[in-house]
């Protein structure tokens, strides 16, 4: 016979919570939910519910001092994924990179 598991309800709060420990962890998804004896699934919820507002990209004017010969770039991480683009790239492109590397990881 299976076991049966108890199941019981989130607040907001001890999502949160968990999504911070996750993000913190470095780990996938997977193998924090693994790690933490809980489902996927409520963790793609409560990010669902709760990350699309955190999500949104947000750009901020930053005065980056000249490089020594090299041309200069901004990195982007966002989950395990690290990109260098040029920093005289257009916004409207770092824009839509940023927004499809968050599409990405929500998946």
């Amino acid at each position: 016979m299976a076991e049966s598991r108890a199941w019981t309800r989130w607040t907001e709060a001890e999502a949160r919570a968990a999504l911070a420990s996750l993000a913190a962890s470095g780990e996938s998804e997977l193998a924090f939910a693994r790690q933490n004896g809980i489902s996927r699934q409520r963790l793609r919820y409560w990010r669902g519910r709760l990350g699309r507002a955190a999500a949104t990209p947000a750009f901020v004017a930053v005065a980056l001092p000249p490089s020594a010969g090299k041309a200069p770039t901004i990195e982007i991480q966002v989950g395990e994924v690290l990109v260098r683009v040029r920093e005289n790239l257009a916004v409207e492109h770092v824009a839509r990179l940023v927004r499809a590397l968050v599409r990405a990881e929500a998946c």
